[in-house]
């Protein structure tokens, strides 16, 4: 992992509350819900809080549920509203009521943003990279293996 990456990473672990709400706004979302035509209702755990917290959860070192819930609680705790128990059933409902096609259109529509800013300087070799797989092949130049190429 490049320290840029581990530094974000560190970062959104020892923050408080829900950081991704910085990150990924609710009018985004509303948006990308709006657009997919989800319904849902309006509860403590909405898909706003629900998705903040779970990418938190992904991230963090602590994966566990109350972790998520305990992020939860204290980005309630800053608004007025009633900071629910410590109990995790209700996130992990909320979380399992996450549709995925919502994820990807977050997902992709995040990539695109993020593609949109990306600078000359940024490329590699002046080209965008879509895929890298990480493996190589490397043989001696030797004679025998020249021919070898030129008989295939």
């Amino acid at each position: 992992m490049t320290l840029r990456v581990q530094i974000l990473k560190d970062k959104f672990n020892q923050s408080l509350g829900l950081p991704f709400k910085e990150l990924l706004p609710e009018s985004v979302i509303r948006q990308a819900i709006s657009e997919l035509k989800i319904k849902y209702k309006k509860r403590l755990f909405d898909p706003f809080v629900t998705l903040w917290a779970f990418l938190s959860q992904v991230l963090d070192t602590d994966k566990t549920c109350h972790n998520a819930v305990s992020k939860i609680i204290a980005h309630l705790a800053e608004s007025e509203v009633e900071v629910p128990s410590t109990d995790t059933s209700g996130y992990c409902q909320a979380r399992a009521r996450l549709p995925e096609k919502l994820l990807e259109k977050l997902f992709n529509s995040s990539a695109r943003n993020l593609e949109e800013k990306v600078t000359k300087e940024h490329l590699w070799c002046g080209r965008n990279v879509l895929v890298i797989d990480g493996s190589t092949v490397s043989m001696p130049d030797t004679i025998e293996n020249q021919q070898s190429l030129s008989s295939t």
